[in-house]
């Protein structure tokens, strides 16, 4: 322990912006975690680590927080004297959480862009041909600047099935537009920019049982059906907030 003044001061004050992140830490879990019955930390913590892939990449390091701030906080021994002190690096990287916490990243940060888009009346013969030099799952159609469907790869294969004429497949004179009826329906939200990577993850745990799969997300400039999309997230790009 120092004992010099200076550092005595320097060692506090680092105590005391380890608190107030924590507390908005604290706080922000709380957010996240509306309906919870209860506000201990810890048990918020595994709460919303269920939930959100950026909590589970904290988690370990919030745990350890969690043990560090009760030694600071209910160990304090008299005013303004620490029996813990935190290292300057705990304290910025604890900051950093509670930033991240307090302002999310844009959901487009997560979302696949450029986004490939169809118009509804391209033949299918030329839009097979356009895919195979991407490697997208999932096409967002249009007609104009407003979106028709999301066009996928179980959406054709029912479609090619219904076209299969012997051993061969009719696409004579089809459209994109006639892929529609084999495409599930309410598979699609269509968001602003502005949603967050928290937004985001509700988006799709919120989604009722007796609904169809959320598919995608379609991201424009202001969440508008007639605004062509700036972004797309899958259900696949949520898995992969785990992995990166």
């Amino acid at each position: 322990m120092a004992h010099n003044p200076k550092e005595i001061k320097r060692q506090r004050e680092r105590s005391e912006r380890f608190e107030v992140a924590f507390n908005q830490i604290h706080t922000e879990l709380k957010k996240l975690e509306k309906n919870a019955d209860t506000d201990h930390f810890i048990e918020l913590l595994h709460k919303v680590k269920n939930r959100h892939a950026p909590i589970r990449r904290y988690f370990d390091d919030l745990k350890s927080y969690a043990r560090l701030r009760n030694a600071l906080v209910h160990e304090k021994s008299r005013k303004n004297f620490y029996i813990a002190e935190p290292h300057p690096e705990v304290v910025e990287q604890i900051e950093a959480i509670a930033e991240f916490l307090r302002v999310p990243p844009s959901i487009l940060t997560v979302a696949s862009k450029p986004v490939k888009t169809f118009q509804a009346d391209e033949d299918v013969r030329d839009a097979l041909l356009e895919m195979e030099k991407h490697e997208f799952t999932q096409y967002p159609v249009y007609r104009g600047e407003n979106f028709k469907f999301l066009m996928t790869e179980s959406g054709l294969r029912s479609y090619f099935a219904s076209r299969l004429k012997g051993s061969e497949i009719d696409l004579a004179g089809q459209k994109l537009s006639d892929v529609q009826k084999h495409e599930k329906t309410n598979t699609v939200k269509i968001v602003s920019k502005d949603m967050n990577i928290f937004e985001l993850q509700d988006l799709y745990d919120s989604r009722p049982e007796h609904e169809n799969k959320l598919e995608a997300v379609i991201i424009t400039e202001n969440g508008s059906q007639k605004e062509m999309p700036i972004g797309i997230v899958s259900s696949w790009d949520l898995i992969k907030m785990d992995t990166d």
